[in-house]
């Protein structure tokens, strides 16, 4: 089953954090939202709501619950072969 990377990223001067996915725009706008943010964690998930929850567990915070109309998307292959070129180019591989 195809699974995305997803990183939690904290700001040490707002204290805020934040969990996505890997992407090229998702890096683009952390670096102008808030440059100084620290990567705290990463982690790898088959769709969203598994990612949800996984942040959840990182943050100590319970049990995450979708909401009543809430939908799980299963990542695809696509997906994760465009995050994976996206990383080479990003470590310099």
């Amino acid at each position: 089953m195809p699974r995305l990377l997803f990183e939690i990223w904290e700001d040490p001067d707002s204290h805020s954090s934040e969990m996505s996915p890997v992407t090229e725009r998702g890096d683009e706008l952390r670096g102008q939202i808030s440059p100084k943010s620290e990567l705290r964690h990463s982690f790898e998930a088959k769709s969203n709501f598994e990612a949800y929850q996984m942040n959840y567990d990182w943050h100590g915070w319970g049990r995450w619950k979708p909401l009543p109309d809430g939908m799980e998307q299963l990542f695809t292959d696509e997906e994760v072969a465009v995050q994976k070129r996206y990383l080479a180019n990003r470590n310099g591989a």
